[in-house]
């Protein structure tokens, strides 16, 4: 092991190498997320493609990967792969660089940079101990010298994060223009009747059953303040059947809460009202008896708080500031939507939902940064009925914004502390390595989108960790527009829709600019919430028209949160993956005893969709091809309602069934014919009047160039990779005699 200071050199093997980004482990502490800059003889990029990180992992020559992260032994490392015998002869430095996410480098403990080799060898370590006010650091280089690759300790750092590294280096990073400021909506004395101040309250707690209207929940004596939010006098305003809610200048602009009560049985929705006075965002939407909930809106400084509430029967509205949020810590129960605080270190959450009075209702839990709570959430639990799961939940503070129709409890278990121990010069900590991973060339960027193809700006959009999410959510029919937030590229839709109750099923369209319509989604083939594909093309917007609906909620999320597709994975309902790699097949298993709807599509880059395996109905494993482009990539999409469970795995082509004289199968399959193109008897036992047996030619690539035919029968076989489509029967390909 070499272990150098700031300043040094040292020679490394002229191979694959694995570098890691690493540092202790410790809750609280800033994340760091590692990048690589691919410099000429000028210290500069040659374009945008030269900087590889979190959100364009892969270089177009192959040579420079972002591969993830690991964590183990006290440690946390962002890895990247160097192929050094790859890297075009006109590199002459590769720099390794990290940046600093919620923090600087002086709160990151035991920052180091430690380099590979094939072997898992430790050929280099550098750890930094000088870091101070720094959100970026150059901590290496990987260059050339006399026909040799060296690594050099650099430790150089920059106050103005990723970008300002990046614009040091020529990448031209364009900052976004400023928005124009909103005008101010001017006071008025016109309206719905003042809300009344109503005093904080420390009363016993509020006994089980409805809650008289004059009641306000009472700040717990043992809740730990929290000071991401403004400080007021709860506003509270009462009502029966619909009313406009007016929150006066006595609540500050900042987060708040908004807690409602609603009488007996019935209808309860309350909508935030947008500056021309329409609906905007959903707040309200629950049937329950004697619904009592809350949720989290924001008093805008350009706008006074307005809702629309409408009830069946009598309602109470109260504007409290987040200091009234109950604390995670613990076990925690509920009933309904509610805003939670946790402040304590990473954990893993129980939760326990009763699945509401329909044993169908759904249980979703987002979790926000407490120091941003407008950006984007992460979804800790979403699922539908009873349910008993646990998931993982990192340091607070944040904010647990819980959505449900029934009785629920969450449970914080705190992870075990782990003392990261003096950092030892002489033995650098182990870092765990993950599985590697083939390294395939591809001609575009990440995306498969060439440099010269993004638009002017689109860099600037994946230097951040995170990105705009558009959010739309409503009840009933409706035609919604979102706009692509990376015109270029696809984006992932997150959603969850009710069925309306007068109807068996919801149906989503794509609208053109004719108004002609392409079917999207239904409840029969995607359930009641998952993830599919949007954007395939690039567009720069869509329209979907929503019909069926009962209450419903879309959500964009950048294409990068597509989950990589490695080995074996399993899951229920719709979402996308993404695989990278050489031409494969996968193999599609249904887990759950359902007959419901389970497909796998494949999507190029250039959003060019084929069917890759079915299951028809049946828990009996079929294969489809995983079509790669000469991207190097695709997508993986899976089609199933929220309650189906699947099995994928992916294998190599070499596993696929190569015959000459027969073949048999059962279910959708991917055979070779080695032998030559000849006239060949395919027999098909047909499961119904319009199950039929489609066998499609694929080129090297598994794109589909041919369809063979549409029946069994004698039927031209040609050499190569043939795939077998059907509705799930028996098959054969036999030669003839």
């Amino acid at each position: 092991m070499t272990i150098i200071t700031k300043g040094a050199n040292t020679p490394v093997p002229a191979g694959m190498l694995r570098v890691a980004v690493c540092r202790r482990n410790v809750p609280g502490t800033p994340a760091v997320d590692a990048s690589a800059l691919l410099l000429d003889a000028a210290g500069k990029v040659r374009g945008d493609a030269d900087l590889v990180f979190y959100n364009q992992p892969a270089h177009p020559s192959g040579a420079v990967r972002h591969v993830g992260t690991a964590e183990g032994g006290g440690q946390l490392a962002e890895w990247l792969e160097l192929d050094l015998p790859r890297v075009e002869p006109d590199v002459q430095r590769v720099v390794i660089a990290g940046s600093c996410d919620g923090g600087t480098f002086g709160a990151v403990p035991g920052l180091a940079v430690q380099a590979l080799n094939g072997d898992g060898a430790v050929v280099a370590h550098y750890e930094v101990t000088d870091a101070s006010s720094e959100t970026a650091f150059v901590l290496g280089e990987f260059y050339r010298r006399n026909g040799e690759w060296k690594f050099r300790a650099v430790g150089q750092g920059y106050a103005s994060g990723l970008a300002g590294l990046a614009t040091d280096f020529g990448i031209a990073v364009e900052e976004p223009a400023e928005p124009a400021p909103l005008n101010a909506v001017p006071a008025t004395t016109a309206g719905p009747v003042p809300l009344d101040a109503v005093p904080a309250k420390t009363a016993e707690p509020v006994p089980a059953g409805p809650v008289p209207a004059d009641t306000v929940r009472p700040v717990p004596q043992d809740a730990v303040p929290f000071p991401f939010g403004p400080g007021f006098e709860p506003v509270v305003q009462r009502g029966r059947g619909q009313g406009v809610i007016t929150v006066g200048r006595s609540v500050p602009p900042g987060p708040v809460i908004v807690e409602a009560w609603h009488e007996g049985e019935g209808y309860f929705y309350a909508y935030t009202l947008t500056k021309r006075n329409k609906d905007d965002k959903l707040v309200f939407n629950n049937t329950m008896t004697d619904f009592r909930g809350r949720a989290l809106v924001f008093q805008d400084d350009d706008r006074r708080l307005r809702l629309r509430v409408t009830g069946d029967n009598d309602w109470t509205v109260s504007v409290q500031p987040l200091s009234v949020a109950r604390h995670l810590t613990g076990t925690v129960q509920g009933l309904g939507p509610e805003v939670l605080v946790y402040t304590g270190t990473e954990a893993d959450v129980d939760a326990e939902f009763s699945g509401g009075d329909d044993g169908d209702s759904s249980f979703v839990v987002w979790s926000a940064d407490a120091h941003n709570l407008r950006g984007s959430h992460d979804l800790v639990f979403n699922d539908v009925g009873r349910l008993r799961q646990t998931a993982p939940l990192p340091g607070g503070p944040l904010l647990l914004l819980v959505e449900a129709d029934g009785p629920w409890q969450l449970t914080a278990r705190p992870l075990p502390a782990i003392d990261p121990g003096p950092a030892q010069a002489s033995e650098p900590p182990a870092v765990v390595v993950p599985e590697t991973r083939p390294v395939q060339p591809y001609a575009g960027g990440s995306d498969g989108v060439s440099k010269d193809e993004r638009p002017a700006k689109g860099l600037l959009g994946r230097l951040g960790r995170t990105k705009d999410q558009a959010e739309h959510s409503g009840r009933g029919a409706k035609t919604v527009t979102l706009a692509n937030p990376e015109p270029g590229r696809p984006a992932i839709l997150e959603y969850s829709i009710k069925d309306d109750d007068g109807y068996s099923s919801y149906r989503i369209e794509l609208l053109d600019e004719y108004d002609d319509t392409e079917k999207f989604m239904e409840s029969s083939t995607h359930g009641t919430h998952g993830r599919v594909l949007l954007f395939g093309k690039g567009e720069s917007e869509v329209r979907l028209r929503l019909e069926r609906v009962g209450s419903w909620s879309l959500r964009l999320l950048p294409v990068e949160e597509a989950t990589p597709l490695t080995g074996k994975v399993e899951g229920k309902g719709s979402t996308v993956f993404r695989y990278t790699g050489p031409p494969a097949v996968q193999s599609l298993r249904r887990l759950t005893r359902d007959d419901d709807w389970l497909d796998t599509w494949t999507v190029q880059a250039d959003g060019k969709k084929s069917i890759s395996a079915s299951t028809a109905g049946r828990r009996r494993p079929v294969v489809g091809p995983l079509r790669v482009s000469a991207d190097g990539y695709c997508y993986l999409l899976v089609t199933a309602r929220h309650s189906t469970g699947w099995q994928i795995e992916t294998a190599a082509l070499d596993t696929v069934p190569a015959f000459d004289g027969k073949v048999s199968g059962q279910g959708y399959a991917v055979v070779r014919h080695t032998g030559p193109a000849a006239e060949m008897m395919v027999r098909y036992e047909a499961r119904g009047m319009i199950d039929l047996i489609a066998l499609w030619e694929l080129d090297d690539r598994l794109e589909p160039i041919r369809r063979i035919s549409m029946a069994a029968g004698l039927q031209p076989i040609p050499q190569g990779l043939v795939q077998v489509r059907c509705g799930g029967g028996k098959w054969s390909i036999e030669a003839r005699g």
